[in-house]
This record gives structure tokens, C-alpha cells and sequence, in this order.
């Protein structure tokens, strides 16, 4: 998986799209990235799959440009923790079907900021998610999560 500010590809397509969140860090581990945070925002990448015919998900989703797919925004506050290789919050409509989403924006409606600490998640089994990172010098600093579950 590869992650900078204009996409993301993965050599597993992502049949169920992405999520993005934007986090306040309230401590960090000895691994070097979040171990408990406050979500405040998340932009969600919608894959659209064509009727009547086998899905095509992409590899590579790009942030600023449009593809065969759409994304919906979304401001919260839900605090997370993370134990191992899972993450665990307590409030329970942080996931809630219920919860009204924004209209549809083409491009993500997200930009990345120096400084700004991101999760993603990618909707696969394997993975937790990943941690992204834009430093001062403008580097950029990914940390894979496995989930502790094999892919089949």
C-alpha cells in the first residue's frame, strides 16, 4: 500500500472503498504514532460499481481527481484507543447507519496539512488501518496496522 497527498493504491482493490479520518493526538506510543485520539472529521470514498456486471474497483484512488467513485464528508468528535493491533471507542454511533451524510463531492473534500496526524481505514480484513503523517519539512510518514486476520 502506498500513500502520499494526491492517492493511495494498494496491490488489493478497493471494492469497499476508503475512509479518512482527521485526528487530535492525545498520546502517542513507543511505535511512534497515536495510541489514543479524538476523530474530528472523516471523508469517505464510495466506489461505484457498475449493475449487471462483475465489480471493477480501482487500485489507486486519487484524492484531487475524479474517478469511478465519490466521496461524502462528515464532522465528529469520538475518541479512540488503540490495544494491540485493534482500536476500540465507546461511543456507539460513531458507526451508526443512522447518521445523516453530506451530499456527494467528486473529489475528496479533504486536503492534507503539515503537522496533521490521519488514520485511513480500506475496508479489508487484514487491516486495521494506516496512520498518515505530513511532518514540517513536508515529508510524509505512513505506519501499516495489520489486523491479525489472514487474508483468504
Amino acid at each position: 500500500m502506498k500513500i502520499n497527498k494526491e492517492y493511495i493504491s494498494t496491490n488489493r482493490d478497493f471494492i469497499n472503498g476508503i475512509t479518512i479520518e482527521k485526528i487530535e493526538v492525545d498520546s502517542i506510543g513507543i511505535e511512534n504514532y497515536p495510541t489514543k485520539y479524538t476523530v474530528i472529521y472523516r471523508a469517505s470514498c464510495h466506489i461505484q460499481h457498475p449493475e449487471n456486471k462483475p465489480p471493477n474497483p480501482p487500485d489507486k484512488i486519487f484524492f484531487g481527481k475524479k474517478g469511478k467513485y465519490s466521496w461524502t464528508e462528515e464532522f465528529v468528535e469520538t475518541e479512540f484507543v488503540h490495544r494491540g493491533l485493534s482500536r476500540y471507542t465507546t461511543d456507539s454511533t460513531y458507526n451508526s447507519p443512522w447518521r445523516p451524510l453530506s451530499e456527494s463531492h467528486e473529489v475528496c473534500p479533504l486536503e492534507f496539512q503539515s503537522e496533521q496526524w490521519y488514520f485511513i481505514t480500506i475496508g479489508h480484513p487484514s487491516v486495521t488501518g494506516v496512520f498518515f503523517y505530513i511532518d514540517k519539512s513536508g515529508k510524509e510518514h505512513q505506519y501499516f496496522l495489520p489486523s491479525g486476520v489472514s487474508p483468504i
